[in-house]
């Protein structure tokens, strides 16, 4: 692997032209990127490292570059591009048509399925697998600054350095342990189950607290929300907050005068979108909560004796096969099958074999107690 202290930065198209012709060149390509998301919706892309056997390149997309064509080399199939920890780095790339690179190798998830920790971070990866300490002097740094510094871009290279090596050692231990095939599952899952295309209303904290018209009124907000923070590219809680959002909802203001009585409500939120407010919290026509985000109900005592015996078992699954627990099943994913929704994460791929079917029997057994209480 090139000596991360040497990256090459790439400010011009004949340079660009260049990488891409290392990048064609190589059996696979190591990709991270860096980025700022203090004062807007979208990430603002600020560098972007991709490292191959040979060579390891900085390429600057502030600066005046075609990056398509870099975004269609990592979208097409030939090698594998490995990534750690991809979901907001695929967030980063999809402008430049590389939102979906194939076939993703993500190490964080490989790392998972090898027995560490499901959120393990890069450093703890490669301290791990190549036993080098990762300098994390620049992680404040402002990447959006020009021109960087050498240090700098030594800092952000050793971000997709190491990769290499890191993943020549997982595949081994993955195809010796007959987990490789889990582990494109899982790739292939991260590519096509998006938390940017999640309903606005996931991302409200607080809205199980909610019933009824507040419900169905706290959601058309959120999505309202999205959609100012999206056209005007700002956080969506420079917007509106969650706090007041879910006040607005509870207390259904029907004139300015009631809106600005707020407490903490900006008075600049008022001036600016207090109609819009007003007409969407008054509006007698928004669907009723049971087409809305429902709560899951309580479980009965029966329940709550299932769900232990279902997170003991997938305890004792993930130590046999050596697999984190939490990349087998979370919490939701058994309620989910104890309501009766379908758990469909359970009942796919490698952990249906694993314990999906052995979790659907047991809860069979209880199909004469009541699990769920009314709602």
């Amino acid at each position: 692997m090139a000596a991360a202290d040497s990256p090459r930065e790439v400010r011009t198209q004949d340079a660009l032209l260049e990488a891409l012709a290392t990048v064609d060149a190589a059996e696979l390509v190591a990709v991270d990127t860096e980025f700022m998301r203090v004062d807007t919706y979208y990430p603002k892309f600020c560098l972007l490292q991709v490292a191959t056997p040979t060579a390891v390149y900085c390429i600057d997309p502030l600066a005046d570059l075609d990056l398509a064509l870099l975004g269609a080399r990592l979208a097409a199939t030939r090698q594998p591009k490995l990534m750690h920890a991809a979901r907001q780095d695929l967030e980063v790339l999809a402008p430049i048509g590389a939102g979906s690179p194939q076939p993703l190798i993500d190490t964080q998830l490989a790392a998972a399925l090898l027995g560490l920790s499901d959120q393990i971070s890069y450093a703890a990866v490669v301290e791990q697998y190549c036993g080098v300490k990762i300098d994390k002097s620049q992680t404040r740094t402002d990447w959006s600054q020009r021109p960087l510094t050498a240090e700098q871009l030594s800092y952000a290279a050793l971000d997709v350095t190491y990769l290499p090596p890191v993943w020549a050692a997982m595949e081994h231990a993955l195809s010796t342990q007959g987990k490789l095939g889990w582990l494109h599952e899982e790739c292939e899952r991260l590519l096509t189950v998006r938390d940017d295309n999640a309903p606005a209303w996931q991302r409200v904290k607080g809205l199980a607290s909610l019933e009824g018209r507040a419900l169905a009124v706290a959601c058309a907000l959120a999505e309202w929300r999205e959609g100012i923070a999206r056209s005007a590219d700002r956080p969506r809680n420079w917007i509106l907050k969650d706090e007041f959002l879910l006040a607005l909802a509870r207390r259904l203001p029907r004139t300015l005068a009631a809106l600005a009585d707020l407490q903490g409500l900006p008075a600049a939120t008022v001036r600016r979108h207090g109609e819009a407010l007003l007409a969407l919290v008054n509006d007698p026509d928004l669907a009723p909560p049971a087409t809305l985000p429902g709560r899951s109900p309580r479980l009965t005592p029966a329940g709550t004796r299932l769900l232990a015996e279902f997170q003991q078992y997938v305890r004792d699954q993930a130590t046999a096969v050596s697999v984190a627990p939490t990349l087998i099943a979370a919490r939701r994913d058994l309620e989910q099958l104890i309501h009766g929704e379908g758990a469909p994460r359970l009942v796919q791929g490698w952990r249906a074999a694993l314990v999906g079917a052995e979790l659907i029997a047991r809860r069979a057994r209880y199909l004469t107690e009541d699990l769920c209480m009314p709602l």
